[in-house]
């Protein structure tokens, strides 16, 4: 590994090596006349499927025939399937053209939160420094609070993380000297930029580039959580490979612009439900992404008891703000509502029923 990346590891991961085992795959011929006696391969003889076929929404269908299937159920390279990989890194490409290309490795994991998880798990030990944007996604949460971190909380809004809040957690370290230190220091940044989850925020370009030079300058990796950029689905290789090679990227951007229409139509809905029964009695940024909005409760210091007794009373579920922050036993006066999958006549009468219950409450307060 290159020595510029050791000082992140934790003690664990610089002690990993990499496997013999996948090492000689990965450096196997494909000659005929290789016989392959190493490796611990199932026998593709005995696999319990031998065939599939899906519908896409459009009527199309897609044949895993029986080479196909045999490699979906075969073990295969750690970074991924190949030709799944490709098609990634020509989006990737096309999209987002990183800088240093050439010197970048990309895999495939089991989705956004896998991928996470191990990041994070390579990187951490128990008692660090970490940055979050606040409020924050809760998964992170639950993958770093058995390790007792010291959360650097930076504040976001609908355009996303601040910057100047980013430079004030920072202002305890020298820059200079926290690049090279290796304890007591923030090591990373966590970041879900795009459609935040919860606040539906997205980060502008200004904030970005801002964002990148102070990490520049403390030596600070920026983990960057981005499950809302297109849609979210799970690599699934043969599968979401076979679908990209059928519609090809043309087709389909022509879906995501479906999918896009189909949230923010959801999130007008919302709005305006919204705008009808919750005005005056909650206060909200329209989100710019995402499936959600974040709203904080007039009036309210603490939201959990709140939406229990929604639940319970009005059977309308929300999330409490406080599963967005370090720590869980922090009051939050926020309430998350997600638009994915209610319809329309649901968003208003649920609307309805939390206004219904922020007056009864206000009653009985006065």
């Amino acid at each position: 590994m290159d020595h510029q990346y050791t000082r992140f590891l934790n003690d664990i991961a610089s002690e990993r090596k990499e496997s013999l085992l996948r090492l000689t795959f990965n450096e196997q011929s494909e000659s005929a006349d290789m016989i392959k006696m190493g490796g611990g391969m199932p026998n593709p003889k005995l696999f319990p499927i031998r065939e599939g076929s899906l519908t896409l929404a459009d009527g199309r269908k897609i044949t895993l025939n029986e080479t196909l299937m045999e490699e979906a159920l075969q073990y295969g390279s750690s970074n991924g399937y190949g030709p799944l990989m490709k098609q990634i890194e020509s989006l990737t490409q096309r999209f987002h053209a990183p800088p240093c290309w050439p010197n970048t490795m990309m895999f495939v994991t089991a989705g956004s939160q896998s991928g996470l998880s191990l990041a994070i798990e390579a990187m951490i030990s128990k008692g660090d420094y970490i940055i979050i944007d606040s409020p924050c996604y809760s998964g992170i949460l639950a993958i770093t609070d058995p390790y007792k971190p010291r959360y650097l909380g930076v504040e976001a809004d609908a355009g996303g993380m601040k910057p100047e809040s980013l430079r004030s957690v920072l202002s305890p370290w020298n820059p200079q000297k926290a690049r090279e230190a290796t304890h007591g220091v923030p090591r990373f940044l966590y970041t879900n930029p795009n459609g935040c989850n919860p606040t539906g925020g997205i980060t502008t370009t200004e904030r970005r580039k801002e964002i990148y030079k102070i990490a520049s300058e403390y030596n600070i990796i920026i983990l960057e959580d981005d499950p809302y950029y297109f849609i979210q689905f799970r690599d699934q290789k043969v599968i979401i490979s076979e679908i990209l090679k059928l519609m090809g990227e043309d087709g389909f951007l022509e879906h995501v612009k479906k999918v896009q229409e189909f949230y923010r139509n959801q999130r007008d809905k919302m709005l305006d439900a919204a705008t009808k029964h919750l005005s005056g009695l909650c206060q909200w940024d329209v989100p710019a992404g995402g499936m959600f909005f974040w709203m904080k409760v007039v009036g309210v210091t603490d939201t959990l008891k709140l939406t229990k007794k929604l639940s319970k009373t009005k059977q309308v579920i929300v999330i409490p703000g406080t599963g967005f922050l370090p720590h869980d036993n922090q009051p939050s006066p926020y309430i998350r509502i997600s638009f994915s999958m209610t319809t329309q006549q649901e968003m208003d009468e649920g609307c309805r029923r939390i206004a219904e219950l922020l007056k009864e409450e206000t009653a009985v307060n006065k």
